[in-house]
């Protein structure tokens, strides 16, 4: 990407989506800020081009301090699976509005925001319902924006299949955060895929979504800082091919050179499973409902416009494998 003047304030820093947006920053020599809590556990990279304010976007002073001087944010924070002492969702919106108000005050001329791939059933799923109040509250705040709502992530939804690759030489996976049930899940099926040869399907396994992977999805909010046609859209964001969940597992099979063996999850069963979670646990109904959400409709997105636009070439699910394959092999040499 070509250099911008300003610092980028670079919002959810630590997370799983941030970190890497953070580090594709620092590599193109982009000075930013990264926005983290005290309470995080964040390891800053050894950069020249960094700075870290501390803060949470719950604390509206710490939010303005953070964009004082700013004119680009990158937006990925996000409480729908909460860390150890969080709840689901609490005050996300109003969260929000804290930014959207100091990127105002402060004349921010871009603010770049992570939400959900458009579907019919928005409704269904409460973390749908909240990233499309805060997008509004941007679309509506006057501030020049860029909103991509990206796909299934390959990162996380290949974890849920059970794969151990999937999150090799993630720093800050989203399923191990403190969340009773993902991290219950994660200890119970991690590496199921790969050292026992089953995966774990959504549904009848057939239903087909255009996945995506993590750092893709940070290529392109890093490029739209400096593309100029990026600015007040809502832009759909998935990957180069869109693959059924047995698709997936064939990848698997033809990579790992083994046979696989899919149990598929009924998706009566993931209904069933939400609406039980709903009474007492809210984000484990959300993520219920996304699984079931994931094993009902299909989600194509055609990104060879998209990727024309940016100039950026997307690695499908094989390339993804093969590139995480040969960085563990060569950490093992090393």
């Amino acid at each position: 990407m070509g250099r911008i003047m300003n610092k980028v304030l670079v919002i959810g820093a630590s997370g799983q989506l941030g970190s890497v947006v953070l580090n594709q920053l620092l590599e193109a020599k982009q000075e930013c800020i990264a926005f983290v809590r005290p309470s995080s556990k964040f390891s800053p990279p050894s950069s020249d081009y960094l700075q870290v304010a501390q803060g949470d976007l719950a604390d509206a002073a710490s939010v303005e301090k953070a964009c004082v001087g700013i004119k680009q944010v990158i937006a990925t924070a996000s409480s729908i699976i909460p860390r150890h002492g969080d709840k689901f969702g609490i005050n996300e919106v109003e969260n929000y509005q804290h930014l959207i108000k100091a990127c105002q005050h402060h004349k921010v001329e871009h603010l770049i925001y992570i939400s959900a791939f458009s579907s019919p059933f928005d409704q269904l799923v409460p973390e749908f319902r909240v990233k499309r109040q805060i997008e509004k509250l941007i679309v509506d705040s006057g501030i020049p924006y860029t909103i991509f709502r990206a796909a299934a992530f390959m990162d996380i939804y290949y974890a849920v299949m059970g794969s151990r690759l999937a999150m090799d030489g993630v720093l800050h996976p989203t399923l191990l955060r403190g969340f009773w049930l993902t991290k219950l899940y994660s200890k119970l099926t991690f590496g199921l895929l790969e050292n026992r040869g089953i995966a774990l399907l959504p549904g009848s396994g057939k239903v087909k979504q255009s996945f995506i992977c993590i750092n893709d999805v940070a290529a392109f909010m890093v490029k739209a800082l400096t593309v100029p046609s990026a600015k007040h859209r809502i832009i759909e964001l998935g990957g180069p091919e869109t693959l059924s969940w047995h698709d997936v597992s064939d990848i698997y099979a033809n990579v790992l050179e083994r046979k696989i063996i899919n149990i598929v999850i009924p998706s009566f069963i993931l209904n069933l499973g939400r609406v039980i979670l709903r009474p007492f646990s809210p984000a484990g109904e959300n993520i219920m409902s996304t699984l079931f959400l994931l094993s009902r409709h299909d989600c194509a997105i055609d990104m060879t416009e998209p990727c024309k636009e940016f100039s950026i070439h997307m690695r499908n699910t094989r390339q993804f494998l093969l590139q995480k394959l040969n960085s563990q092999h060569t950490s093992e040499l090393t």
